[in-house]
């Protein structure tokens, strides 16, 4: 039984991933996607790599820090100096809100408690703090004490896990995408009926699981106000949340779509569908891709490209500058990530915010403002690449996805003369825009149609 960082980190996201890889079937397992080799390449992902070097014998605890920091100023079983643990990410290690720093992410948090505390055991002292370096080449610290509890939870359970003892159970999500037990689990959650199979249910399955909603069928026949008071009360899951679950099981159930009223959409003669392709591995924006559509002319593709991460700056001010002197047009985005890159990126490079605050002005979100607000689904995620399936779209791509475009650009990065990779980019993230339209299309289609009918037809539909 082997116990490393990888299962830490995994932990924190997934129990039963931890599980699977110490205790699965190979065959159950789906090939490394083309982020994660990159993952390997970049040499953020070596330790199961190394593990795997180590002889068959009978090791517990056993991982590899990206570095070891010589340290004057801890003593230990060497002598006046000691080593401390640091580890290279792709991402920040604290998380933000309004220019302040919230909390240390846990998943990092529990890796350096791990390298933390096989060190102690080999040199018997360690730091009261432990530092990454992020994404950003900056060094990043936080204090051991504010995680020791949950760490060492979550080693136990994580033991657990890998000697078979617990099993735990999938928690199908939108994260589970890259995971190379995803079609094992999407299986499984399937032939069980498993409450995971719906939007935003997550880890509340288990505590539904306590009162006895064990299936989706079980939720889609429950009556609410049972769950509402002992002894049958969820902790923390109000009426609301139960009347919405009980709604997506019941159009899970039925397979199809359910469009509620209400929606409208901005009365705009130029519409613009927005969508930035980025890699957290170097942390740099490479492309902002706009499908542009006006009255009757077809649509229009443009974009922002930064070939090499250094020319990220020009390509943002380039982008800035179109902000600026756009006019009445509506941005269609799918989620808050071009709003929230766009701040990173005003910061870095002190930009106009007046800019930034036009730009907010014409979103509309329709993953927040649509989607979720207006209409369940028959599957777990709400994603854009899962919705648009649900209406017919296609992408061009054979494997689309955000990751495989951090992929098909490091690609190029590593042979410019071959520009294959950057086309496959801009054709992806085009489809992507395209996509958005089509949601969009099919909610003005759902609209059109409910009030062309009768009010008793509309109730027979």
């Amino acid at each position: 039984m082997r116990v490393t960082a990888q299962a830490l980190y995994n932990i924190t996201k997934c129990a039963h991933r931890v599980y699977l890889d110490a205790n699965g079937d190979p065959k159950d397992r789906s090939e490394v996607g083309s982020f994660v080799k990159l993952l390997w390449e970049l040499g953020l992902q070596t330790e199961r790599e190394y593990i795997g070097t180590l002889d068959d014998v009978a090791v517990s605890f056993v991982g590899r820090p990206d570095l070891l920091l010589k340290r004057r100023d801890l003593a230990s079983r060497f002598g006046v100096y000691g080593y401390e643990p640091i580890d290279i990410k792709a991402g920040k290690g604290w998380e933000e809100r309004d220019g302040k720093r919230t909390k240390f992410k846990d998943h990092y948090a529990f890796q350096i408690l791990f390298y933390r505390l096989l060190l102690e055991r080999i040199q018997g002292a360690s730091l009261p703090i432990g530092r990454i370096v992020n994404v950003e080449k900056q060094l990043e610290e936080f204090p051991v004490a504010d995680f020791e509890q949950d760490f060492q939870e979550a080693l136990a359970e994580a033991q657990r896990l890998i000697s078979g003892q617990n099993t735990s159970e999938p928690v199908l999500g939108s994260h589970c995408q890259l995971c190379q037990w995803h079609r094992r689990c999407e299986r499984w959650v399937t032939e069980q009926e498993d409450p995971t199979g719906l939007f935003f249910v997550g880890k509340v399955k288990f505590r539904l699981k306590e009162v006895g909603l064990t299936t989706i069928q079980d939720i889609a026949a429950m009556d609410v106000n049972q769950y509402l008071k002992p002894p049958k009360k969820i902790p923390r899951t109000g009426k609301d949340s139960l009347m919405r679950m009980k709604e997506r099981a019941r159009v899970r159930l039925a397979g199809k779509p359910e469009i509620r009223p209400g929606f409208s959409f901005p009365a705009r003669t130029r519409e613009i569908y927005f969508d930035i392709e980025d890699d957290p591995t170097r942390g740099v924006t490479y492309l902002f891709g706009l499908l542009i559509k006006e009255q009757e002319r077809a649509p229009d593709f443009q974009y922002f490209l930064a070939k090499r991460p250094d020319d990220e700056e020009a390509t943002v001010r380039a982008f800035w500058e179109f902000l600026r002197t756009a006019g009445e047009e509506v941005y269609y985005v799918y989620s808050h990530k071009e709003r929230s890159t766009l701040k990173q990126l005003m910061e870095r490079y002190d930009l106009d915010p007046a800019v930034l605050e036009t730009y907010k002005s014409k979103e509309y979100d329709l993953y927040t403002d649509l989607i979720v607000k207006y209409s369940d689904w028959p599957t777990y995620s709400y994603g854009i690449k899962q919705i648009a399936k649900q209406i017919g779209f296609k992408w061009r791509d054979p494997d689309p996805s955000g990751a495989n475009s951090i992929a098909w650009y490091n690609q190029y990065l590593a042979n410019p003369t071959d520009e294959a990779p950057l086309q496959r980019i801009l054709a992806y993230n085009e489809d992507d825009c395209l996509a958005m339209v089509a949601v969009k299309d099919y909610f003005e289609h759902v609209s059109a149609s409910s009030h062309s009918c009768s009010p008793t037809e509309r109730e027979g539909s």
